[in-house]
């Protein structure tokens, strides 16, 4: 087979790296500019301001989100990519959806340990620092909060030189790592489609580890991967994810604890609150977006109360000079680390589930699709448009839980914090439906992107790309680029010795070729004498069955007493005397014999 023959997806590839392009400018020139603003700073004391109307000042950042998200992304692919034909190269590609960041290669450096461990703080640069470049001074809070600001400072957007400078570093450092592990990994195909991946590992036109596909497992689905080929019965319904990879469940579990430790953060401001300690404000107000409306003194119980949102403020960047931003900027990015690092390994089990159903499309009524296209079917699958949302959503409303505002410092607002922990809980709640709850219909078994297992089940891979998956010979399933026939739900497919007993030459060649206990006969083991048969001359005259009445039940134990080398209980071994065994199963057979000579005499 061809190396050419397999889909290279090369519209992905150019998106791709136009994508990588842009984020080389995007973080050369936010690097640059953050460093130029950072100077003015330092030589003006005073932050560069830029005049804006109201209405952008909060969706100016979840713009910003939504494009760090694309760009991050983007870069993504292209480091995923080439983790992928590392691994394979090493043997280790069991799944074509993997952790990138988390999974490292032994011989490629651009996708090793070290080089994660440079991609982590990058990513984590660029989500925490998104929310901190544009700063703003609420008015209203400053007076509630007793801190002193000018009447301008209350105008549009001041620019966070640190910020901008870390959001810069933050992309830099994720491109250099994407572009060398470009440079130095050759990909055997752009294509994310798991077909398309199985394809180049099977082929023996590259100089990786080729993956071999095992006969007799047309019905094992990945769940029994590890185990013997067998036959078996095909299912109406396939397992879930969770039991597929224990990766998954590690991810559920990490999902889980971030609306449960967002509760108790947003619980344990709301009693730091209530204690009246001091640069606490306690507010009426549970709006969506931060409100601060006057002061309420009467019966109040906090520091300060107010009809507007409640607040905790840390002085912590209340100087508006680069020695208080620094460690405001450090604190909040080290906190949203834990988020991005959770939404990062929530992208497997959306990869999987994905996998899955490209996979699936074998028994579709179309086939599969021989024009397939990652960026396409990445914007046109559910399951990744509901997580980029998520993403976004997540990260925008983490900014308005925790924020720095000019001339106040960091700001954490309790009901934001739970309707943060909200948004979380819906980003758990998806990862369990994908993983728990989306068991897939039909009788292929499922694969969820495992390379071995669609190596084992495509047995023909056709050229076009489009395939179905069905029966093609009794007892087999494999696909062709005919629509074919599924399988009998009462029926038995596969197995380590499978022939088509339909056809008569193989028929007779199994029956034939069947191990039988004769052939592990030892005639060597045999008794000298076989058992005493009666003489016919020296027959007593009385009648016959009064005869079988009594020397039936001593030939019977005498037989069973001579030993033999197989376990063959039938009449042959018992008269032979070469079994070792009872000969239990002669009894049901001169029982039939003599109660018919009974009848008939």
């Amino acid at each position: 087979m061809a190396a050419s023959n397999y889909h290279d997806s090369h519209v992905t590839k150019r998106w791709c790296l136009a994508g990588l392009v842009i984020s080389w400018l995007i973080a050369i020139a936010a690097s640059l500019a953050g460093a130029i603003l950072l100077k003015q700073e330092i030589q003006n004391g005073r932050a560069t301001q830029i005049l804006i109307w109201d209405t952008w000042r909060e969706v100016l950042p979840l713009g910003l989100n939504v494009l760090v998200t694309l760009l991050n992304d983007s870069m993504g692919y292209i480091h995923t990519c080439t983790l992928r034909w590392s691994l394979q190269r090493e043997g280790k590609l069991e799944f074509n959806s993997n952790l990138r960041l988390f999974t490292a290669s032994k011989f490629s450096r651009p996708n090793g340990r070290l080089a994660n461990a440079v991609y982590l703080p990058g990513i984590v640069l660029a989500y925490g620092s998104t929310s901190l470049i544009f700063l703003t001074l609420n008015p209203d809070l400053a007076d509630l909060l007793k801190h002193n600001y000018d009447f301008t400072d209350a105008f549009g957007f001041h620019i966070n030189a640190i910020a901008l400078l870390a959001f810069g570093v933050g992309l830099l450092l994720q491109a250099i790592v994407t572009t060398w592990a470009l440079a130095k990994t050759d990909v055997l195909t752009w294509s994310s489609n798991p077909l398309d991946v199985t394809r180049a590992c099977v082929d023996d036109g590259h100089d990786g580890h080729r993956v071999q596909p095992r006969s007799g497992r047309c019905m094992m689905s990945v769940h029994l991967a590890q185990e013997d080929a067998r036959s078996l019965k095909p299912l109406a319904k396939q397992e879930n994810m969770f039991k597929a990879d224990r990766r998954v469940r590690r991810i559920l579990y990490l999902l889980g604890c971030l609306p449960l430790v967002s509760v108790i953060w947003g619980g344990a401001l709301l009693v730091y609150i209530r204690e009246g300690f001091p640069k606490t404000v306690l507010g009426q107000s549970w709006s969506f977006l931060p409100s601060f409306q006057g002061i309420t003194d009467s019966d109040c119980s906090a520091f300060r109360c107010s009809t507007g949102t409640s607040v905790v403020n840390l002085d912590l960047g209340a100087d508006n000079g680069p020695a208080g931003m620094v460690p405001a900027v450090l604190l909040i990015t080290g906190v949203q680390s834990v988020v991005t690092i959770s939404l990062h390994c929530a992208e497997l089990t959306v990869n999987m589930s994905r996998d899955e159903k490209i996979y699936r499309a074998l028994i579709g009524p179309k086939g599969t699709n021989g024009h397939y296209n990652s960026i396409v079917a990445a914007l046109t699958a559910w399951q990744t448009v509901v997580l980029f949302l998520l993403k976004s959503g997540v990260h925008w409303l983490f900014g308005l839980a925790i924020n720095l505002q000019f001339r106040i410092g960091i700001n954490m607002y309790p009901p934001q914090v739970f309707y943060f922990a909200a948004l979380t809980l819906a980003t758990t709640i998806f990862g369990v439906f994908l993983s728990v709850f989306c068991r897939p219909k039909g009788s292929l078994p499922a694969s969820y992107g495992h390379v071995q297992t669609i190596a084992d089940i495509v047995d023909d891979w056709a050229d076009s790309g489009c395939m179905f998956w069905g029966v093609k010979d009794h007892g087999k399933t494999g696909t062709d680029t005919r629509k074919l026939p599924l399988p009998n739900k009462r029926a038995w497919y596969g197995g380590p010795d499978y022939r088509d007993l339909r056809n008569p030459q193989q028929f007779r060649d199994t029956f034939l070729s069947l191990s039988t206990e004769l052939d592990m006969l030892d005639p060597t083991a045999a008794p000298h004498l076989p058992p005493d048969t009666p003489d016919a001359s020296r027959m007593p005259s009385f009648p016959s069955s009064l005869y079988r009445q009594t020397q039936y039940p001593s030939r019977t134990q005498l037989a069973r007493n001579y030993p033999s080398n197989n376990s063959l209980n039938s009449v042959f071994s018992a008269y032979s005397g070469y079994s070792e065994h009872t000969t239990q199963s002669i009894e049901p057979l001169l029982a039939g014999y003599s109660g018919q000579r009974a009848v008939s005499g």
